[in-house]
């Protein structure tokens, strides 16, 4: 084969700009094929016309498209690059990064001002109360305390679990217990955004209405000392939802970690 009006591979890397070590691994991928490979050397060749699907490629890499999706965009024998197509993919994940970076914001938002109150709540040695509007939860029943093994195994599936049904995180997770007449229920919980109706159907989604919380700071996770905690409100007969969450101020104590326990007020008092 006439090797005259062929490229070397350094040859292209310089003209492209493309490291030898990346044009070698597009021919893996099978998206950059040599024009010609030299069965006695193993060099290869290209032609002046694959620098436009060099071209083609990286625009794939700036818009973050896989570049095993390239073959989408490239006729079987790499003359022909289909840009229509190759652009309106890339509007469409770049819309996606705009939609998840503003997902990201917006936990974010929710995580300072969580941040800011129980900043000013740890320095207080008094019980105070606190309203929290209603809330969706991703809850398990679970019977033990957080930083356990069995706590840190369960959570990491619930989170697992949250991001497989394409659920937004809220901004904080805890226990969650149920002193009811018939009996108590405990959970592990994970606060989502489940603003699609599908969503609220899952079994494993817990609806808290809207209520007023009297709130106290605890040292170690326990949400079983409820009663010991709040023995006024325990001695008056209603229904109670218990929370504990962990308190995340601007410095975390990662070897003393303090908690938040929580228990709704009687309805006459929200």
């Amino acid at each position: 084969m006439d090797k005259q009006n062929l490229l070397t591979i350094g040859s292209l890397s310089k003209q492209t700009g493309v490291h030898i070590k990346s044009l070698r691994y597009y021919e893996q991928l099978g998206i950059l094929r040599p024009a010609h490979t030299d069965p006695d050397t193993g060099y290869r060749y290209y032609t002046l016309s694959q620098i436009p699907v060099v071209d083609a490629i990286r625009a794939c890499i700036f818009l973050d498209i896989p570049l095993k999706e390239f073959t989408t965009f490239l006729t079987k024998d790499q003359q022909r690059i289909h840009y229509k197509k190759l652009i309106s993919h890339g509007t469409m994940l770049a819309h996606q990064k705009i939609r998840d970076i503003q997902e990201k914001l917006h936990l974010l938002e929710k995580f300072q001002k969580q941040m800011d109150r129980m900043e000013g709540f740890q320095h207080s040695e008094e019980q105070t109360v606190h309203v929290l509007p209603e809330k969706y939860c991703w809850a398990v029943p679970y019977a033990g305390k957080q930083h356990s093994p069995d706590y840190n195994i369960l959570i990491t599936r619930m989170f697992n679990d949250i991001s497989r049904n394409e659920l937004r995180l809220g901004a904080e997770a805890g226990l969650l217990s149920f002193h009811r007449s018939a009996g108590t229920e405990q959970f592990l919980y994970v606060e989502v955004e489940a603003t699609k109706r599908d969503a609220r159907q899952l079994k494993e989604i817990m609806r808290l209405p809207a209520a007023a919380f009297l709130c106290a700071i605890t040292q170690e996770s326990g949400i079983g000392k409820a009663p010991l905690v709040f023995p006024e409100l325990f001695a008056r007969g209603y229904d109670k939802i218990i929370m504990e969450t962990e308190l995340f101020s601007g410095d975390y104590d990662v070897a003393h970690p303090k908690f938040e326990l929580r228990c709704s007020l009687p309805p006459e008092e929200k």
